[in-house]
């Protein structure tokens, strides 16, 4: 595969693919899902490549000349026919996971006080919160995976993503120890589920609506989001990644967005993105970030709260 090919890749999309491609071979790249693809022409001097995520697709030559017009339609026409494909494909993987993902939702069991969650919330936040959101449950034995074996069973937050539309699209697992920390655990303590659906937009609604002045939170985290809502006094709801942040889509109704962002460079960035979508569609906008670099507003909450018990001992 030429040099010039590789760098019209690496332009268009930021990364390319780190072995040699052989002529007529599809191939997919890019890390978690391999979003994007290519596809190198059977004689080598043209290609056409793009990311699945944001549907784009791009044309390259060898001599660098425009494809006459049948090159380019048979072109489009091959692209297209692979995005139905894979289209086909991520309807099927989602139609499989749904029964599965709704079973295991329906066996988590809602919270009640002095279960190892509501102790783990109890100790991030500082203060003892009750009630809590119903798109928080409770499992107590749900295994974890490390590398694909299972390295043992711990109790576990389970949350429940959902789509603006409010259907169930993913789990959100948060595996915590029977006196409420986090677990011991070789990998991530916090782990999204496979999807049964599109994850553009979606969130933990632990606060499904505005309040009666029209106005709704969000933070980037279920812990922040809690922390949010119990100092704020407004339905806050969880974004679940700094990502999905700068994606997710307020419910109707809303008139004034507060976004607490994290106090990181990622958390700014998600805040300044979501702010832009939401002042453009007539929403006032106002970002809420801790004062500590490095910190959300969990931290600064339950600092805070500490300090207040200290005062009164």
């Amino acid at each position: 595969m030429s040099a010039s090919l590789l760098d019209a890749i690496r332009a268009a999309l930021g990364t390319a693919p780190e072995r040699d491609i052989i002529p007529g071979e599809f191939v997919r790249f890019g890390g978690r899902n391999k979003p994007m693809w290519l596809k190198l022409f059977s004689d080598g001097r043209a290609a056409t490549f793009g990311d699945w995520r944001d549907g784009s697709s791009h044309l390259w030559t060898e001599s660098g000349q425009p494809m006459s017009p049948a090159e380019r339609a048979a072109a489009r026409a091959w692209a297209d026919q692979q995005r139905r494909q894979r289209e086909a494909a991520q309807r099927a993987a989602w139609a499989k996971n749904a029964a599965d993902l709704a079973l295991r939702w329906s066996r988590a069991r809602p919270l009640v006080p002095g279960d190892p969650v509501t102790l783990y919330l109890k100790r991030r936040l500082g203060v003892a919160l009750w009630p809590l959101p119903a798109t928080l449950r409770y499992v107590p034995d749900l295994p974890y995976f490390d590398d694909g074996q299972e390295v043992g069973r711990f109790p576990a937050m389970v949350a429940a993503i959902t789509s603006p539309a409010g259907e169930l699209v993913a789990l959100h697992r948060t595996w915590v120890t029977r006196d409420g920390r986090k677990a011991d655990v070789p990998g991530p303590v916090k782990k999204l589920s496979r999807t049964c659906g599109s994850l553009t937009g979606a969130g933990i609604a632990l606060w499904s609506q505005p309040d009666d002045r029209g106005v709704i939170g969000v933070a980037e985290g279920i812990e922040t989001a809690m922390a949010a809502s119990y100092g704020g006094r407004m339905p806050v709801c969880a974004a679940y990644s700094a990502g999905a942040l700068a994606a997710w889509q307020w419910p109707e109704g809303a008139r004034r967005l507060v976004i607490w962002a994290d106090h990181d460079p990622a958390g700014a960035d998600a805040a300044d993105r979501l702010r832009a979508r939401a002042q453009r569609a007539g929403l006032a906008v106002l970002t809420k970030t801790p004062p500590e670099a490095g910190t959300d507003w969990c931290d600064h909450v339950h600092q805070r709260n500490t300090e207040q018990k200290e005062r009164q001992a």
